[in-house]
């Protein structure tokens, strides 16, 4: 099978700066190179995120649960769903980004609201344990405990997994998403999962990249990603300090599992041109491409890692919400 990555000259193009972003990003405090104090940098972070919830929707219903790790610990989980519920729906498990150090189950209650009105499926959110109280791999494996979790218990939720079971993530919850994807067909979790949402994620050990994608893996060396916003130098080498992560283990990294990629469910793609993830999306699709997996992407040229966080009502960032609407469909078709 031929490749699907794009060719390095076009990859490089892709980080030239979106001008409708651009001209926003003029606006913006140029972040620090580098952070002294990385723990209390996460913790005034975790302030800033600490925001009045938003708006709710009368179309959907919101509600809470709970799950209790390995160790005994109870943790949330955030549900939302139709809010006339006739029948059981399809689940989607969600886990939301934030370097393994900052977020929660709510950061996402736009997307969610706007997923479950236009899919008619239920969306379960996870809170998982950050660092630096919790270093890897302890949040990971709270992912996987919640996962088992709320796929023996869905039709608690209103959902009927086996009419479709989305797995799903941005940024640091892509990254756990991708690995227990991988863990769910190793371990036959039942219902399996049927399909996988990728946003932004990180699945190779940038210290050590297969010899065939050397050529193709450039965001991670190229100035114009290392240091955009949301996403630049700094916040990584915090994110880096706090979470202790092993770049070169199976359990942090998907394109490295050890029992491979075949029987993996269909799997979508979202990767932002200017972000230092940007080429793990287009490695990795590459990569169960040729196990046979069945993928999908969409690249957002110009943009910052997350950028519809900040940049939501752009062009690009209209896109993006179609486009998620449609993998989801995509997704949910699979399992019909």
């Amino acid at each position: 099978m031929s490749s699907t990555i794009p060719t390095p000259s076009e990859l490089d193009g892709l980080a030239q700066i979106d001008p409708e972003m651009g001209a926003m990003f003029e606006c913006l405090p140029r972040p620090p190179a580098h952070y002294p104090d990385p723990v209390q940098f996460v913790h005034d972070m975790r302030d800033s995120f600490d925001l009045p919830p938003s708006k709710p929707d009368p179309q959907v219903r919101e509600s809470k649960s709970s799950y209790m790790t390995r160790d005994g610990t109870t943790l949330s989980i955030h549900i939302w769903a139709p809010s006339i519920s006739d029948k059981p729906f399809p689940l989607v498990v969600w886990y939301h980004g934030g370097g393994g150090c900052v977020g929660s189950p709510d950061m996402n209650a736009r997307l969610h609201r706007d997923t479950v009105k236009s899919l008619q499926c239920v969306v379960a959110a996870v809170q998982y344990r950050l660092a630096p109280e919790y270093k890897y791999p302890t949040g990971v494996d709270d992912s996987w405990d919640a996962l088992k979790h709320i796929a023996s218990r869905a039709s608690d939720y209103g959902a009927d997994a086996l009419t479709g079971f989305v797995i799903g993530g941005e940024s640091a919850g892509s990254t756990i998403a991708a690995l227990l994807a991988l863990r769910a067909r190793d371990e036959k979790l039942y219902p399996p999962v049927t399909g996988l949402f990728l946003s932004a994620g990180s699945y190779l050990d940038p210290n050590d990249v297969p010899q065939q994608y050397r050529d193709v893996y450039r965001s991670r060396n190229d100035p114009t990603c290392m240091d955009a916003p949301m996403l630049g130098r700094g916040m990584r080498a915090v994110f880096d300090a706090c979470l202790k992560p092993d770049y070169s283990s199976p359990h942090f990294r998907a394109a490295i599992w050890t029992t491979g990629h075949v029987g993996l469910p269909r799997t979508y793609f979202q990767t932002c041109g200017m972000d230092v993830h940007r080429d793990d999306s287009f490695v990795y699709r590459d990569i169960l491409q040729k196990s046979g997996v069945e993928t999908r992407l969409d690249v957002y040229p110009g943009s910052p890692h997350c950028f519809w966080f900040l940049f939501r009502d752009t062009a690009q960032g209209r896109k993006w919400k179609n486009d998620n609407n449609d993998a989801f469909r995509w997704l949910f078709a699979k399992a019909s």
